[in-house]
């Protein structure tokens, strides 16, 4: 089993860091060697770790991570790359921590789900999101709520391989490496990775997004994303809601996959891969949980470090060209001239949030309205 963990740690080590490649394809172009769910599960939940880095420094969200993107490059615009780096670390490690006394818990109430649960959730989310703005932006908030919704169906509705990769790196990447272009930014440099948030902080907004991120595996309705979008009404700072973000991204793969254990329910990709297994195997799972949460926060920060030193020498304006194309290239291999058509679209879409002024999180709108409507 130890050998099986260092490979998932492996293989979701390179997920992690690499921009635009996401545990869940990386599982699928491997499905064809056999890999054990020991594997599967390491590999996923490592990705949950070390995910912070591209969505940091090079602004290369995932479902997971889609939200901390503008407020974690505005601290690493201003030296403070390393420390989101660490809040992220942390935040993880303590999800996989605060997951295990709720692990009874959690058994009784995954069988109890309902669709009209999730339902009433994201409508109560679309309605928090409008009337949180003020003034004309709520009727601004309202129009990216519906366009991004409107989007997501089309985008959901297409052939794609990919399609949540065009779309949230569309809504959320696309505009912020834009954005600093069209500022001007320069070389930015890595910075310390001393917490400016305290423990005690840092301690409570990793429980509550451990809870979030509980809730949106009971719901398949109720994404991580949107659990992460709880956090936005809850935190009053960039750290806090960063924590939330994290701790929720690696809360919610741990309570899926636990979900798939109890009910057979698939709630993530990298799930769907594995063989029907039993409540029985979690001692063994939650052994490789600690494992993983531990080797990641030991090694984690020393890789950020590393990576985030070699971009700091090159000029800022040509990592964000060379990100942007890349993440260009990969949508057409990914689907072609669909998936860039897709990528454009969803792009005009995000940048248009920038233009009205209004908080990046109506484009959530996004995955809301597809659940209302289906």
């Amino acid at each position: 089993m130890l050998r099986e963990a260092l490979l998932g740690l492996l293989l979701g080590t390179f997920t992690g860091i690499t921009p635009g490649i996401h545990v869940n394809t990386l599982a699928s172009l491997l499905r064809g060697f056999g890999l054990s769910a020991v594997v599967l599960f390491a590999m996923g939940l490592t990705h949950t770790f070390l995910d912070v880095i591209p969505s940091t420094f090079l602004g290369v969200p995932d479902e997971g991570t889609a939200l901390g993107v503008l407020p974690a490059h505005r601290l690493v615009l201003s030296g403070r790359g390393l420390e989101v780096v660490r809040i992220a670390l942390i935040a993880s490690f303590l999800a996989v921590i605060f997951f295990l006394p709720l692990v009874p818990l959690y058994l009784l109430l995954a069988p109890l789900y309902r669709p009209a649960f999730g339902k009433f959730a994201v409508l109560l989310l679309i309605i928090l999101l409008v009337f949180t703005e003020r003034s004309v932006k709520r009727i601004y908030a309202l129009f990216v709520v519906l366009l991004s919704g409107l989007l997501g169906l089309f985008i959901l509705s297409l052939p794609l391989n990919e399609p949540f990769y065009v779309l949230f790196t569309g809504l959320f990447g696309v505009p912020v490496i834009v954005s600093s272009l069209l500022a001007g930014a320069k070389r930015v440099e890595p910075g310390s990775p001393e917490l400016e948030i305290t423990p005690r902080r840092l301690t409570l907004f990793s429980f509550m997004g451990t809870l979030f991120g509980m809730l949106a595996s009971l719901l398949p309705a109720f994404t991580a994303s949107q659990a992460a979008l709880l956090g936005s009404f809850i935190s009053r700072d960039e750290r806090s809601f960063l924590t939330i973000v994290y701790s929720v991204n690696t809360a919610n793969f741990l309570f899926a996959f636990l979900n798939f254990l109890e009910t057979g329910r698939e709630r993530n990709g990298v799930v769907t891969l594995m063989e029907p297994l039993s409540v029985k195997a979690l001692p063994a799972f939650l052994l490789v949980a600690l494992f993983v949460g531990l080797a990641v926060l030991l090694y984690g920060e020393s890789l950020a470090r590393f990576l985030a030193g070699a971009l700091s020498r090159l000029p800022y304006r040509f990592i964000n060209l060379t990100v942007l194309a890349f993440l260009v290239l990969l949508a057409f291999i990914f689907d072609g001239l669909p998936g860039l058509f897709a990528l454009t679209a969803s792009s005009i879409v995000g940048y248009l949030t920038v233009l009205l002024g209004v908080k990046r999180t109506a484009c959530m709108g996004s995955l809301m309205l597809p659940v209302l409507l289906r």
